[in-house]
């Protein structure tokens, strides 16, 4: 099987801790070091495949010093890439945790990508979708590009399955085609967005998981495309052929959040497509998948900035789920 991924929004993701809590408006000393390193919905995924020994290709673009650094910091995990160069900075995005395990973010919006900066990177895709069985594209859309840009790359493909995983009028437009993709994974929030309402995990739990599962349940229902929901500290949801899955997450240490979402997905498509041994449980093959998926996400959150599990890792951390 020939998987690609895609990151039309690469950056370099620089995680800074604090203590209990950062105040604005007033000095604010880090209580210890922080860790740069790279990211973009479409290079964890790769980077999390290379993990569990699958190889794929990261399409997206890279740009100025920036690029630079990324390519670099990229270089030890062995993926093959074929990026576009920008004329604009790669982005770069400060992620801060306190001692509390409180995430906030603050991301650059990324571009602006010039039309012909589009196009050769366009070209790439067409001419590898020809041979790309299973393509995973995702993340924020930058400056110069519009936010239908994923259902265009679906319509060029003829054989090819789609993952998607992006928020917003980029994943209306997504599920908007007759053709759709073979799957979604929205975390709460923009499945919230998606769906236009609210549901209250922290406050009641039962109610608001309920509602999650009949959202994802009518998404199936009415369109076909599995949908695979991250709910943080609360685990995973999934529908699709055989029905609804339900995963709840161990309780870990958090150090760093960007990427579990990512890994979340790979770890769960590469495990039901069988690109690796999933450690089996139940006579459920996406059961068992989500199960190690959650696992290996919550492995990755006591990672420091976007570093990313080992396999070992994420099997010790599964032999403590239930």
């Amino acid at each position: 099987m020939k998987i690609a991924t895609l990151a039309l929004n690469p950056v370099l993701d620089k995680t800074m801790y604090f203590g209990d809590d950062v105040k604005f408006g007033e000095l604010n000393r880090a209580v210890a070091p922080s860790v740069t390193t790279v990211g973009g919905k479409g290079t964890n995924v790769a980077c999390v495949l290379k993990s569990l020994g699958i190889e794929s290709t990261a399409y997206g673009f890279v740009g100025g010093h920036n690029g630079e650094i990324f390519e670099k910091l990229l270089g030890p995990y062995g993926i093959h890439t074929d990026f576009v160069k920008t004329k604009c900075e790669t982005r770069e995005n400060i992620k801060i945790i306190t001692r509390g395990g409180v995430a906030t973010e603050f991301n650059e919006a990324g571009g602006p990508v010039e039309p012909f900066e589009l196009g050769a990177l366009m070209g790439k895709i067409g001419c590898a979708l020809k041979e790309i069985d299973l393509f995973f594209m995702g993340g924020s859309v930058p400056v110069g590009i519009k936010k239908d840009i994923y259902k265009v790359v679906m319509d060029m493909g003829t054989n090819t399955r789609f993952v998607i995983d992006c928020d917003g009028e980029a994943l209306k437009l997504g599920m908007a085609g007759p053709k759709r993709p073979f799957a979604i994974k929205p975390n709460q929030y923009e499945l919230e967005q998606f769906c236009g309402r609210r549901f209250d995990l922290d406050h009641n739990f039962e109610a608001g998981l309920d509602g999650i599962k009949g959202e994802i349940k009518r998404i199936y229902g009415e369109t076909g495309v599995m949908v695979l929901c991250s709910l943080g500290e609360y685990g995973a949801l999934y529908c699709g052929e055989e029905g609804i899955c339900y995963q709840n997450a161990p309780k870990v240490e958090l150090k760093g959040f960007t990427g579990a979402g990512d890994t979340l997905l790979s770890v769960f498509v590469a495990g039901c497509f069988g690109l690796f041994d999933v450690p089996r449980k139940t006579k459920s093959l996406e059961s068992d998948a989500l199960a190690f998926a959650v696992a290996a996400a919550s492995a990755k959150v006591q990672k420091p900035g976007t570093e990313f599990a080992s396999f070992p890792e994420m099997t010790e951390m599964y032999e403590k789920t239930k």
